[in-house]
């Protein structure tokens, strides 16, 4: 099988077991094409192998900057309640809370959009430095508010960070992972999001959402920190022709293997010489618009754009994020004023945390298919039993709050474990590398508009057909959800993107419809296609 000039070099499995003629050759052409750059080449021999702890100090920055990013989702669950009591400093309406609970996710796409321009013109490690400041300026303004329209202010800004701070944390840790540990890096950046709605819940549940304001800002300026000690993206330096730094860099990531190096600056050259051959030189944005439409046209690219947004559109449904918006009251209205709200809040950010670290190990062993599937089944299950109980419940039996409860942790251990994690693991996977700037946008844009109104009118909706009606939408919802993962899902585990790409290059857009590849008899890579970093034809 070979690799197109599109295959991006973080993609690609480490050297293993390859000729010394094979290197020669390799390295006499990176050598070349950093003279054409005007760059001497000096060799060293290979040093430690510490490329894996390197990979996760990489990896562990980025975290802090989810956890940062997954705190202001879990605010308002803990804002809201507080601000109901008759000892608020000022109370808000159903009305008015819903509105300061929807505004991050209407501010969130905004960001998302404004990242992509700024992930090409300073970087991704600069992106996710630059969206660190607005946070904490919006942490700052909800501390120190004294009435509503600060406390929407504040969370205009923390949404826009939010959402500027989202493809280009995932884009930076996959551009420093290989295949087979791709999956758990990227979603690993989803068990910090959970950590950081666990922390918020805690701290909301012992301090005054004030201080818990306060006590956000130190994680945005821990992240700040964190990635001044961490190199740029090799594959945007070469792409700026800073191709000393990107060597810097690549020898810093792969533990100073000076023969990977060479064979992966030679490889990021070709295939960012080829996505720019592809691009028309013009300057009118009129152009760069009928561009971008272009690209977003094509095969490769509409179909999982499509994919993924039905994909999110039915996530959604299921209530993975209203419950996360809402917790508290959520549970108050299931345990009847029966059990502690902020405790039991609490309870579910741990089963939400300790299930995204789950799934971060079942996407080394399951399919993302396999793991979407036993999640929205399960997720569908465990909404029907609870809405279910809550029908045929006894007014004052202790007993019913145990068992709701007990339903209440398995439907967000169940949503977590594919539904929460999947789609942000599907942007980096299923986007091809041309479009990934612009698809990434439009998708988080898409995605952070519909959770606006479906958080801006939850409460409407919940007054309308109340929590058994909620949770009977949300087990509905996640069945269809385990059809449409059958249906049109692509497996993407163990593939190079390359390979994800001529997939949707295919005629057919269901994937029980699509025409399977060789390697699809065992659905890994072959031993040869493991240890190899260039086309299997030159490996000896």
């Amino acid at each position: 099988m070979r690799t197109s000039a599109r295959t991006s070099f973080h993609l690609l499995p480490p050297l293993r077991k390859e000729s010394p003629q094979t290197f020669s050759r390799r390295g006499q052409r990176a050598k070349a094409l950093m003279a054409d750059y005007g760059y001497q080449w000096s060799s060293s021999k290979k040093g430690p192998n510490q490329s894996e702890p390197i990979r996760c100090l990489v990896t562990g920055a980025v975290l802090l900057v989810a956890t940062g990013g997954g705190i202001p989702i879990g605010y308002s669950a803990v804002l809201l309640p507080q601000l109901s009591e008759e000892n608020s400093t000022f109370h808000v309406d159903r009305e008015t809370g819903s509105w300061i609970a929807a505004v991050h996710s209407l501010a969130t796409p905004i960001g998302a959009l404004l990242s992509g321009p700024f992930l090409d013109a300073i970087g991704r490690r600069g992106c996710l430095q630059l969206s660190s400041i607005p946070l904490c300026i919006g942490w700052l303004i909800i501390g120190l508010s004294r009435n509503v329209t600060s406390i929407l202010v504040g969370r205009v800004i923390c949404g826009l960070s939010v959402g500027f701070m989202a493809v280009p944390a995932q884009v930076l840790v996959g551009e420093t992972a290989y295949p087979g540990l791709r999956g758990f890096l990227v979603v690993g950046s989803f068990g910090a999001y959970c950590a950081g709605i666990l922390l918020v819940y805690a701290f909301g549940a012992s301090f005054n959402w004030d201080i818990v304001a306060f006590y956000a800002i130190v994680l945005p300026i821990a992240a700040f920190i964190a990635l001044c000690l961490v190199p740029e993206s090799p594959a945007w330096l070469i792409r700026r022709k800073k191709i000393d730094k990107a060597k810097k860099a690549l020898l810093w990531l792969r533990g100073g293997n000076t023969e990977q190096v060479l064979a992966e600056i030679e490889l990021l050259d070709t295939s960012i010489k080829a996505d720019l051959a592809r691009k028309p030189v013009n300057t009118s944005f009129t152009k760069r618009i009928s561009s971008a439409m272009s690209t977003i046209r094509d095969p490769g690219v509409l179909k999982p754009l499509i994919i993924i947004n039905v994909f999110n559109a039915l996530q959604l449904s299921s209530g993975t994020y209203i419950i996360v918006f809402y917790a508290v009251d959520m549970i108050k209205d299931i345990g009847n004023g029966n059990i502690d709200n902020y405790l039991a809040a609490v309870v579910t950010a741990i089963i939400r945390f300790i299930f995204s670290l789950v799934s971060c190990v079942l996407l080394l062993k399951m399919g993302r298919r396999a793991l979407g599937i036993v999640s929205a089944l399960g997720t569908s299950l465990a909404s029907l039993i609870l809405a279910g109980y809550l029908i045929a419940r006894k007014e004052g039996s202790s007993v019913d709050v145990y068992v709701l409860a007990v339903c209440l942790l398995f439907y967000v251990g169940a949503n977590t474990l594919g539904l929460l994690i999947l789609p942000g693991l599907m942007v980096g996977e299923l986007m091809p590398l041309r479009a990934r700037g612009i698809g990434g946008g439009c998708i988080f844009f898409i995605f952070n508009l519909l959770l606006f109104f479906m958080t801006k009118f939850f409460p409407m909706i919940n007054s309308l057909v109340g929590t058994t009606g909620i949770f009977t939408i949300f087990g509905i919802c996640s069945f269809l959800e385990a059809i449409f993962i059958y249906l049109a899902l692509p497996e993407t585990k163990d593939r190079t993107l390359q390979e994800i790409e001529e997939y949707f290059q295919q005629s057919n857009f269901l994937w029980i419809t699509r025409t399977k590849m060789k390697r699809e008899n065992t659905g890994v890579p072959t031993k040869a296609e493991s240890n190899c970093l260039i086309p299997l034809s030159e490996c000896k």
